[in-house]
């Protein structure tokens, strides 16, 4: 087995409060619809418990198939400000990888600065860190969207 390693790091300058984009980044109904980064693909979020040492248990990919297993760990919750969460990533049950996501939020009334730290151990090779990066840009820009159009 061979391990890589990366780091990638994501940056959104949001129009709303911090307080608001926490609500949306953390609410469940809300995760399912920016989360999936196109049309083609969705998330099913089967179990939700957000609460430091609570879970997520999910199910996405591409709409007719969602092959991929996500389980989340949360471990430091406190709006509206960081979100620490730990995720595992399997395919078929088989482990593909293992990430820890901090999410930063700072900003005004108005305007939130929004930092994602991915540190990513992938089993796959280093081709799945473009895919990271690739689904999780996508998925920013939706939260984004998603956010501003909701204040």
């Amino acid at each position: 087995m061979t391990i890589e390693f990366d780091t990638i790091t994501f940056s959104r300058e949001i129009a709303c409060s911090p307080e608001h984009l926490f609500k949306v980044m953390t609410d469940r109904t809300a995760r399912e619809t920016w989360g999936a980064p196109s049309d083609a693909t969705v998330i099913i979020i089967d179990e939700f418990d957000l609460r430091p040492g609570g879970q997520e248990i999910a199910r996405c990919g591409p709409r007719e198939a969602p092959e991929f297993r996500t389980v989340t760990d949360f471990h430091v919750i406190d709006p509206p400000s960081v979100l620490i969460s730990t995720e595992t990533l399997e395919v078929g049950g088989a482990l593909v990888s293992v990430s820890q996501c901090t999410s930063e939020i700072t900003g005004s009334q108005d305007q939130s600065s929004l930092k994602i730290t991915l540190q990513i151990a992938s089993l796959e090779g280093s081709e799945l860190f473009a895919d990271y990066s690739t689904g999780w840009s996508a998925a920013l820009d939706n939260l984004a969207r998603l956010a501003t159009r909701a204040t």
